[in-house]
């Protein structure tokens, strides 16, 4: 059963340096059985960044926040690790949109 979390997290070093690293990671993640369903910071507060991400189970989501390599680079990339805030969300759920919005 996979699982849907929502996170909050500060970041240092902007949004862009944060995607970049995301996306080198992407491939692990994927494999992980990991998806970064939303990502954003708030509007007046750059340093914020929320994520919508799905798991494939429990023990996905701890191996990643176990993941040292993982934790290293977002570190590099200016992710305050100890600031992170991950919320379980219930697989009661909806939503109003046919396919996701994605702008690149």
């Amino acid at each position: 059963m996979a699982i849907l979390v929502k996170s909050e997290i500060t970041i240092t070093k902007g949004f862009d340096t944060w995607k970049k690293m995301l996306e080198a990671q992407t491939p692990k993640l994927e494999e992980m059985g990991i998806s970064v369903l939303f990502a954003g910071t708030e509007q007046d507060d750059p340093t914020k960044l929320h994520a919508a991400m799905r798991f494939d189970s429990l023990d996905v989501l701890k191996r990643f926040g176990a993941d040292e390599k993982i934790t290293n680079e977002r570190r590099e990339a200016g992710v305050v690790i100890e600031s992170g805030s991950f919320t379980l969300l219930s697989d009661d759920f909806m939503t109003n949109y046919p396919e996701p919005f994605i702008r690149r």
